[in-house]
């Protein structure tokens, strides 16, 4: 695999298959880890989301958001939409389940409309009011929409290791929102199986190999100015552990 820390001036070309924009610690993991899983050279690109500098980033992508990937010249953002077209274009890396595609799809769109966005919610309440005397308030609702997510996906595992049977790249976005979720506040010791299959996403080699990057890469952005300073703790790498 090619993978570079560089900036969205490095401008993917439609000679390449794949250039994914993204950021350590963001959703782009999920896609980031599926280009692993795939195992065909693609290259990673850290564009500048902050300041006068996310201008040449908009260029490419207008939303200024991660992931967003160059495929053969298309432009690609949303990590569901990204997911299925990698699936549908290499359907032998098996990234979704082939009889249970549209499950798997449901899944990630309310992991990408609706969790996501109360995981947002904990950990930046200053993003969505200007009133930090509410920012508490923001943060009580947030945690409990979570609690009532995390619930069912619990209750998912009961009789499971994975969210689909077998390993899918719905359970890599899964430990993302795991990840994010418990570092920025939720409390992970009454998800017990959730905590569990965290454990057993992270163990898997691509995964693994995604999170040394994020955690390499991490320090030496922040001194480049592509990260801002001064973020919540656990921006990148494994899950908080709880005690059982």
């Amino acid at each position: 695999m090619t993978r570079l820390a560089g900036t969205s001036d490095e401008v993917a070309t439609a000679a390449e298959d794949y250039c994914l924009y993204w950021h350590p610690g963001t959703c782009a993991r999920v896609t980031l880890t599926a280009l692993e899983e795939i195992n065909e050279p693609f290259r990673a690109v850290v564009p500048h989301l902050f300041g006068d500098a996310k201008k040449e980033y908009l260029r490419l992508s207008p939303k200024g958001k991660v992931p967003t990937l160059v495929a053969r010249g298309q432009v690609i953002t949303e990590t569901p939409a990204i997911i299925t077209y990698l699936h549908q274009r290499h359907p032998g890396a098996r990234l979704l389940p082939a009889d249970r595609e549209f499950e798997a799809l449901e899944l990630m769109s309310w992991f990408a409309a609706g969790v996501h966005r109360n995981i947002t919610l904990l950990r930046f309440p200053r993003n969505f009011c200007s009133v930090p005397e509410a920012f508490e308030s923001i943060r009580d609702t947030a945690r409990r929409a979570l609690q009532q997510s995390f619930s069912i996906l619990e209750a998912r595992l009961a009789d499971r290791d994975w969210l689909l049977e077998q390993w899918s790249i719905v359970d890599a976005y899964m430990l993302w929102l795991w990840f994010r979720a418990t570092g920025s506040g939720l409390d992970g010791r009454e998800f017990g199986r959730c905590q569990d299959h965290a454990a057993r996403c992270e163990q898997r080699s691509t995964v693994a190999r995604v999170l040394d990057l994020e955690e390499r890469l991490y320090p030496q952005l922040v001194i480049e100015g592509l990260i801002p300073e001064g973020l919540p703790e656990y921006q990148v790498g494994r899950s908080p552990k709880f005690a059982s």
